[in-house]
């Protein structure tokens, strides 16, 4: 005699078809009780008659599936989750799963196969509020930009960091990259290469940085007036004509704060699963794998096909707006200082000496100096160190002589 472990559901429907057959209960009231149709309840009792227990269990009841997945591959499953994709999360392990291991599966099938074997366990997640903002209706009209501080390497290499964007319409991700220090330099270039790539967006939605913006306290005179500056990242946006908006908090920046959510949980694993350690392997990964991958899933259509990307004017030049500009007075000497360094400004075929002109010195990204007086490039030569036109030289002066010895001197 088969033996079967019975569900609360069974249980029920065995007490209420026995009482219907006995007649303690009607075919309607059965029905009512068990939410089924009174031609169910018929069937139900003439199989309970003939068969009893048995008749009421559905026939598959101790059978496996025909369709069952191979333990062989359910403990293959399990022991590559456990191991080599440790730390994956459920979607991101079915898709490697077929990319790498070519083993076919449903997420939802990966996920109860680890469930019973309690390799995964369900994870509650506290539901967050959000106020939700439409997307732009159109791909550049708005850029969310940013920095991701995180352990990317998880302590198998230096610490580095992810500067990226994140396009408000699509989800689209133009351009990111990996760097030792979220410094203006490296955002700079980061900047560069997302207009190199799609062109100049007509905003952008960035954070209060001190990179960003100017937050220094200089006085009352000049908290009165308002008068900050702006910081150099600010300049180079104002002079490709971007508008500049900023979050008043990590909230405002909601989808690029769940684009480095993603990245931390899918982009750190496959760091991982390929063994880089370096700067230079994480951002070649980066660049030439993850990130065509990363749109071709996430991103989407926006809601109107025309893009709002300016193209970069054929007058435009990138590197003298993507650099550090400073203003600096000639000396009488036709030099300046800079950075701890003296050049000496050359004549041009229209100006003699530049001697209490003010300049502008810019230092590009390939860290090459350039000097420009109203437009116009100079040329300049480097001073060494150590010429000797600027070594200082200590003149001691003699000792007075007094009247006495000036006659012994005479004498």
């Amino acid at each position: 005699m088969e033996r079967w472990q019975l569900s609360i559901k069974e249980i029920t429907k065995y007490s209420v078809i026995k009482n219907a057959v006995k007649g303690y209960l009607k075919a309607y009231q059965a029905a009512e009780q068990l939410n089924l149709s009174i031609r169910q309840i018929f069937r139900l009792k003439r199989a309970f008659r003939k068969r009893g227990m048995e008749g009421l269990i559905h026939g598959n009841k101790g059978k496996q599936s025909p369709c069952r997945i191979p333990e062989n591959i359910r403990d293959k499953v399990d022991s590559l989750y456990r191991g080599k994709y440790k730390g994956f999360n459920i979607s991101h392990f079915t898709e490697k799963l077929e990319e790498r291991e070519e083993i076919f599966l449903s997420r939802e099938t990966v996920r109860g196969i680890l469930l019973k074997k309690g390799s995964y366990e369900k994870k509650k997640k506290q539901p967050k509020h959000r106020s939700w903002r439409e997307p732009m209706p159109k791909e550049g009209m708005m850029l969310q930009y940013d920095t991701s501080d995180h352990d990317w390497l998880e302590g198998r290499g230096p610490k580095i960091k992810l500067i990226g964007g994140i396009d408000d319409a699509t989800g689209e991700v133009p351009y990111a990259q990996f760097a030792y220090e979220d410094s203006v330099e490296e955002n700079m270039d980061t900047f560069k290469k997302i207009v190199e790539t799609k062109g100049i967006p007509l905003s952008i939605y960035v954070d209060r940085d001190s990179k960003f913006i100017t937050t220094r306290h200089k006085g009352i005179h000049v908290n009165l007036r308002g008068d900050y500056g702006a910081t150099q990242m600010r300049r180079a946006w104002d002079e490709l004509g971007i508008n500049v908006i900023f979050a008043d908090s990590p909230q405002g920046k909601g989808r690029i704060e769940r684009l480095w959510g993603t990245f931390q949980d899918r982009l750190i694993s496959e760091l991982r699963l390929e063994g880089i350690s370096n700067l230079e392997g994480a951002n070649e990964y980066l660049h030439s794998i993850f990130l065509s991958k990363h749109n071709k899933r996430f991103a989407r259509k926006p809601k109107l096909e025309e893009p709002a990307y300016r193209s970069i004017p054929e007058e435009m030049d990138l590197d003298t707006i993507f650099c550090l500009k400073e203003s600096r007075q000639v000396h009488g000497d036709h030099t300046i200082s800079y950075k701890g360094k003296k050049y000496e400004i050359l004549p041009t075929k229209t100006r003699f000496s530049f001697a209490k002109a003010k300049v502008e010195v810019h230092k590009r990204l390939d860290r090459s100096i350039h000097i420009f007086y109203k437009g116009e490039e100079l040329k300049y030569r480097p001073i060494p160190v150590r010429d000797k036109r600027y070594v200082s030289t200590k003149v001691t002066s003699l000792p007075v002589m007094s009247k006495f010895s000036r006659r012994n001197m005479r004498d």
